[in-house]
Formats: C-alpha cells, sequence, structure tokens
C-alpha cells in the first residue's frame, strides 16, 4: 500500500501537504477582440457566473475529460452514517434509505418520486445522487448556509463540518452496468426538473459529460447530478472525506464498529466556501 499523508491521501494526491508547482509567469497576450457569440451561451444567455466559478473559458479544443478517472461524490451527514454502514451500500430512497437527518426539503423528496426519468421504468428516487465535482451548487448552498429549494432546513443549519463525503469514481459506478440503459443516469441540472437534458444510454451519458465539461466557465459540471440506480456498495468507495481529525477519528470508530474498512481522509476545502462565494 502507498504511503499516506497526514490527512489520508497517497503521497503526493494531497493539494496541502504537496501544492502544485507555482506557474511561471508568461508574458501577457495581445488582447483580442471578441464576437458577441464568444459571451452567451447556446441558449443566447450570457455564461451565470456561480460559486467556485473562477474557471477560464474551456475553449472548443480543450482537452477532453478523462471519464476513466473521474470522481463522483455523495454528500451526507454524519449522523447518517450508522444506516449507510448497517446496509453496506449507499441506498436510494425508493431502494430503503433512512436518512437521520434528511437533507432534502419534504417537498423535492416527494416530487423526486413521481418524477419520471424518460426512457426508462424509474423515478429519480429510485436513484443515488452523486455530485460531480466539489463546487457543485447545492453543496455550495449547505457549505454558506443558503436557502435552496432543495434542501431541507437541517441541510443548512448544520455546520459543514458535520458532513462527509462518500468519494467514488465513474469506473467503479458503471462497472458490468453500463450496457443497460437506465442504470447510470447524468442530467444537466436537477435530474427532477422538467426539461432537463437527461442521458441514460451509456454512449450518451459520456457524450453529455463531455459536453458539461466544455460548457463555457467550465461550469457545466457544478449543477449537473449523476444517478446510480439502485446502490452503490461501499466496495465501490474509494474514500470518505472529512473536514478535520476529530470528525475522522470518529468515523473510523464507526467504520470499526461495523466492521467496514474504508480509508479515511481529512481535506478542509471541500468543506470551506469558495472564495468567492464568501464575499
Amino acid at each position: 500500500m502507498a504511503d499516506e499523508c497526514k490527512h489520508g491521501f497517497d503521497d503526493g494526491l494531497c493539494a496541502i501537504c504537496f501544492p502544485p508547482p507555482e506557474p511561471e509567469a508568461k508574458p501577457a497576450p495581445a488582447p483580442v477582440a471578441r464576437s458577441a457569440r464568444s459571451t452567451t451561451t447556446r441558449s443566447g444567455r450570457p455564461p451565470a457566473r456561480v460559486p467556485g466559478a473562477s474557471r477560464p473559458t474551456i475553449a472548443p479544443d480543450a482537452p477532453r475529460l478523462d471519464l476513466k478517472a473521474m470522481r463522483i461524490y455523495h454528500v451526507t451527514h454524519i449522523d447518517n452514517l450508522p444506516p449507510i454502514l448497517d446496509a453496506g451500500a449507499l441506498l436510494a430512497d425508493a431502494a430503503g434509505a433512512v436518512p437521520v437527518v434528511d437533507l432534502a426539503a419534504p417537498h423535492a423528496r416527494e416530487y423526486r418520486r413521481g418524477a419520471a426519468i424518460d426512457g426508462t421504468d424509474a423515478v429519480v428516487a429510485d436513484y443515488v445522487p452523486f455530485l460531480l465535482t466539489t463546487d457543485a451548487h447545492v453543496w455550495n448552498a449547505v457549505r454558506t448556509a443558503t436557502p435552496d429549494p432543495r434542501l431541507g432546513e437541517e441541510a443548512i443549519t448544520r455546520a459543514p463540518s458535520d458532513f462527509v463525503i462518500f468519494v467514488s469514481s465513474l469506473t467503479s459506478a458503471q462497472a458490468g452496468k453500463a450496457e443497460v440503459a437506465g442504470t447510470i443516469v447524468v442530467s444537466e441540472s436537477d435530474a427532477a426538473v422538467s426539461g432537463t437534458a437527461v442521458a441514460t444510454e451509456w454512449a450518451d451519458v459520456q457524450r453529455l459529460l463531455q459536453r458539461l465539461h466544455r460548457d463555457e466557465a467550465g461550469a457545466g459540471l457544478d449543477g449537473a447530478e449523476l444517478l446510480v440506480r439502485e446502490c452503490l456498495p461501499l466496495d465501490d468507495v474509494a474514500l470518505i472525506a472529512v473536514a478535520n481529525e476529530p470528525v475522522r477519528d470518529r468515523v473510523r470508530a464507526e467504520l470499526a464498529s461495523a466492521g467496514v474498512r474504508a480509508r479515511v481522509a481529512v481535506y478542509p476545502p471541500w468543506f470551506q466556501p469558495t472564495v468567492e462565494s464568501a464575499e
């Protein structure tokens, strides 16, 4: 097994212990006149300024998203660990999930129980929801205690450090399932919202992920949602990220008590508001 830093990541993979080198200074390029098209999205609206979206606009010839290395994230409150560990998996609402602290607003949860996924026999509640980035809008609303129609009161009144993030990968989620349409679903925004772009066939899922990655300002993934049908076994979880050492110790104790082996990593930046949203 590779050596780990004090935050629980393999040596070289922690941005705190192993910060990337400062880029070499380059002469500023000459200003280039922009066309009106370069400042609008496909819908004709200017790209939205969103929390965490300090990324430059992605050019059409930008590198493709490496889907094999793509991480996915499931956020939950630490008090929800016992039923998750008892089940040995992250469960969908319709598959028997019993959160002690429910992050979803009651009306939003009920709506997802009746919102059909086009091209399948399922509703949104038949899936475990995942974020595609830790800068996701809904998670940033939790971190900044900002009201959001998708979130219940407990989600925005609890301290961000009381949450944990299950980190898996697209490869693990789709292993052996990609050939079955509707087992992995990607939507460009909340999957329960009528009119949002949704992909259910694996080829379409890959194409939509690439498009979201290339959206202007690189913010397409911030509002997107990935859904895994029924459950994601804990064996497919690469690590559990936490905000600080006391939470790490509690999580490790609960894992040991349940007989579950999983890496726990301390990574504070994922639990702090972005610079822009804090201003």
